[in-house]
């Protein structure tokens, strides 16, 4: 398998077989100067707008990237300049001190025009939030600061599917070593959280590190149906030393636990169904747009135009009624996560469960309608659609993907075993 060390610099460009072709900027993103003068957002509605605008910058480049699996450099940098990975830091550091509800309509503006970039991102916000389940204070306090002021994107290698990488106490630093699959934006990240377990033992926990240092190796081995773009490859961990300072929770070498360490759950099964509900919206967006402004009357109908098919217009009237249930859903499981994460320490295991069954059913839900969106609108759209210019087929990558991070089946289980038998989801990693 070839690899290569990650880059000690953002560069458009890699060396890595899989991401080759150079995207160019449209004009409009060519200087950080774009939010330079503008201050940064005050309100929910004020970020989601910032939001929106970086999105139609990332959606220019989004087939050629798609096309060509390319790893998002400059968008990401867009996504720098626009503030926005400091969107839950403190804002005396430059950030914006939003609840959870404010991440996820940010994702979601990405997300209808590009699910890799909100892959990215997104989980650059779960990881966030893991200073604050997880950190000591003192962590959360220097951390946050530093990744909102410097403008820092986080990934992670840890993937719970795989074993944790190996730790050794070498006294006053851990020696890190292992290999992970998976490893969403860690070629375009700065920071990163690395899972690991003392060798011999299998409590895991995290060790925050930079992200460009030769001792973490990226694979060149990312080539999938869909998130083409999200630089999601394999990685190796070989030889690295890390403070005991840098491992999340821990004071000196013991690790202080609190309630908040069972939250992280909460924000990546939110993240989810606000990836699929959003993709699923902006697949029908550019359907309808199609429609309008390229649809074509059967050979044999009654009618001259797309938008008049009495089976065109019921179609994407169901899509639309669906589509809409399935947003209200997530929308009100969003929100009361938000609510809860607004006091992490104050979440009882009753509670976290009754979230995490409510996630379940909205993650299936979300799913479900998400992939009959984005494959019977092609029956709407016609032949000629399936072009790949139109991009109509990228949404439903994306979707079909990303739904697979953990089986639509395992969460109706979890639903059902709640309402059969009164059982939580455990609150163990990022699955439930």
């Amino acid at each position: 398998m070839p690899q290569t060390t990650l880059p000690q610099a953002p560069q458009l460009v890699t060396e890595s077989k899989v991401m080759t072709t150079q995207i160019s900027p449209p004009e409009s993103a060519t200087a950080t100067s774009r939010w330079a003068a503008e201050p940064i957002p005050a309100t929910r509605a004020g970020w989601v707008e910032r939001a929106r605008q970086a999105a139609g910058l990332v959606a220019a480049t989004a087939f050629e990237r798609d096309t060509t699996a390319a790893a998002p450099f400059a968008e990401v940098q867009w996504i720098k300049d626009a503030g926005l990975v400091g969107l839950q830091g403190p804002k005396a550091s430059g950030g914006g001190d939003a609840d959870w509800a404010t991440v996820l309509d940010v994702v979601a503006e990405f997300a209808k025009v590009d699910g890799s970039i909100a892959n990215v991102l997104g989980w650059h916000y779960a990881y966030f939030w893991l200073f604050r389940s997880f950190g000591t204070p003192e962590q959360r306090a220097k951390w946050e600061a530093e990744v909102t002021a410097d403008r820092q994107l986080i990934s992670g290698i840890a993937n719970f599917r795989d074993r944790p990488i190996s730790a050794v106490d070498e006294g006053t630093t851990l020696l890190l070593n292992g290999s992970k699959q998976f490893n969403t934006g860690l070629p375009v990240s700065d920071r990163v959280f690395i899972g690991t377990a003392l060798e011999g033992t299998e409590d895991v926990f995290f060790v925050y590190a930079n992200s460009r240092v030769p001792e973490i190796i990226y694979g060149e081995d990312w080539d999938t149906l869909g998130q083409r773009s999200t630089a999601s490859g394999s990685a190796t961990v070989s030889g690295l030393r890390a403070p005991w300072d840098d491992a999340l929770g821990f004071a000196g070498k013991t690790f202080i636990p609190q309630p908040a360490n069972i939250t992280p759950g909460l924000t990546s099964q939110t993240l989810m169904p606000t990836f699929y509900v959003s993709l699923a919206r902006g697949a029908l967006d550019k359907a309808v747009d199609y429609i309008k402004n390229h649809g074509r009357a059967w050979l044999h109908s009654n009618y001259e135009r797309a938008v008049d098919e009495p089976y065109v217009v019921d179609g994407i009237g169901q899509l639309q009624s669906r589509l809409l249930a399935a947003e209200a859903l997530v929308r009100d499981a969003s929100e009361k996560v938000s609510a809860a994460l607004d006091a992490p320490n104050e979440i009882t295991p009753e509670q976290r469960g009754e979230l995490a069954v409510l996630l379940s059913a909205a993650k299936t839900v979300a799913v479900e309608v998400g992939i009959e969106v984005t494959t019977k609108l092609f029956e709407l759209t016609g032949g000629r659609s399936t072009a790949r210019s139109f991009e109509l087929d990228r949404f439903f990558r994306d979707l079909r993907t990303q739904s697979l991070h953990d089986p639509v089946a395992q969460k109706r289980i979890q639903v059902g075993s709640y309402l059969l038998r009164g059982e939580y989801p455990l609150a163990v990693d990022w699955y439930s």
